[in-house]
């Protein structure tokens, strides 16, 4: 079959055009993902399959695993395109507590996004990427309970710990205030009654921040031994809108401390450690929840 070939010229033309493209926006940085799976493993019930726990480094390398696949340096955007969209949800984008209830299907949402007059990839579908990837570990974990032969089970269980790492950046995202509102890098709009900065500040809190100010240890104790859930996705909305009411929070402490690597404000270290471990339990809780429901059919929501 033959292959398509850009002109040589136009080749040229992308590969500049990606050089000067500004950098692509991204959850937590490098670090905080990683904190976050690696303390969702460290929080896991002692009936989880002993495989998960013992692959804790794949998929503490894992988490930030679907930001590499926005790199800008590929010769065509569709993976960007396409993934885009899932690291995050401008939930106030329409009236307040619009998406209080919404579809628990990426396409009815699509559906219903649009006739409200909005874009769909404009306002995102972080709920559907955590909600489908969860589902993957779960699937995953039942044919694990149900093949019997050595060599496949393997295969399974790595199957398993890929999704699961996955998992753990989206969860990760959810937990990042900004990811969930159209004010996600400097407060946009005419309205700003309290004046908050308008500056990009989206690269400094999540990444130069953590990268300096922040560790595992700060926000571990915080996390709780996991627990199953009953309804999943009701749990990642009420995570997301726990995010999206910290956002005032978050420019507030931007005028008192600014966001960056030389940030020593405690009350800033104590916003960004409750974020992360709210992350931190979710994501374990829906692994466990993954895991204990693959036992029982469950009724189709």
């Amino acid at each position: 079959m033959k292959r398509f070939r850009l002109p040589a010229f136009v080749f040229s033309i992308t590969l500049t055009f990606a050089a000067v493209m500004p950098a692509i926006l991204h959850g937590w940085g490098d670090e905080g993902h990683r904190y976050v799976s690696r303390v969702a493993v460290e929080k896991l019930p002692a009936d989880m399959p002993a495989f998960f726990a013992k692959a804790v480094e794949r998929i503490v390398f894992l988490g930030p695993e679907p930001d590499r696949w926005r790199d800008n340096r590929q010769l065509f955007s569709a993976l960007r395109e396409a993934g885009g969209p899932d690291h995050f949800i401008d939930m106030d984008m329409a009236g307040p507590r619009a998406f209080a209830v919404i579809p628990n299907d990426r396409y009815r949402f699509t559906d219903w996004v649009r006739e409200m007059g909005l874009v769909p990839k404009e306002v995102g579908f972080l709920p559907y990427a955590a909600l489908e990837t969860h589902e993957k570990v779960q699937v995953m974990f039942r044919l694990w309970r149900e093949t019997q032969d050595p060599a496949e089970k393997e295969q399974v269980e790595q199957n398993i710990v890929y999704y699961a790492g996955v998992l753990g950046h989206y969860i990760a995202d959810g937990a990042q205030p900004l990811h969930t509102t159209i004010h996600y890098n400097g407060w946009s709009g005419s309205a700003n009654p309290e004046n908050f900065s308008r500056d990009p500040l989206h690269s400094r809190f999540e990444s130069e921040y953590v990268r300096a100010q922040i560790k595992r240890e700060d926000f571990s104790s915080l996390v709780a031994t996991a627990k199953r859930l009953n309804d999943p996705f009701a749990e990642i909305m009420n995570h997301l809108f726990s995010s999206l009411d910290k956002v005032p929070e978050l420019y507030r402490l931007e005028k008192t401390a600014r966001w960056d690597k030389s940030n020593r404000n405690p009350a800033s270290k104590k916003f960004v450690a409750e974020r992360l471990a709210a992350a931190a339990q979710l994501l374990s809780n829906l692994w466990y929840t993954a895991w204990v429901d693959s036992a029982v059919t469950a009724e189709r929501r």
